[in-house]
């Protein structure tokens, strides 16, 4: 008994360090975004203009967009691999 609640214990602890790195995971990719956004969107005002400046416009929108369901889908995987195991350790606690 003694050690199915070690067992259970560690399996929760380690589902709530599962949820913690995809906050930390989500959050360096947002960063990453945020960083490329930027650039892109200097490079786009420094253009001349026409469709080069649109161009460059539509990309580093569509590129943070693209970063940002990258780091919703990192948060929501890392997410649902924690609860899995916290829910598992909870059965094992019972």
């Amino acid at each position: 008994m003694a050690i199915q609640w070690v067992i259970g214990s560690l399996t929760v602890v380690t589902g709530l360090i599962a949820a913690g790195v995809g906050i930390v995971v989500a959050g360096r990719s947002i960063q990453s975004a945020r960083r490329v956004y930027r650039r892109t969107a200097s490079r786009s005002a420094a253009a001349l203009g026409g469709w080069g400046a649109w161009f460059l416009g539509g990309f580093s929108g569509m590129t943070m967009g693209l970063r940002w369901l990258y780091a919703v889908a990192l948060w929501l995987g890392w997410t649902v691999a924690g609860i899995g195991l916290i829910g598992l350790g909870i059965r094992l606690l019972k």
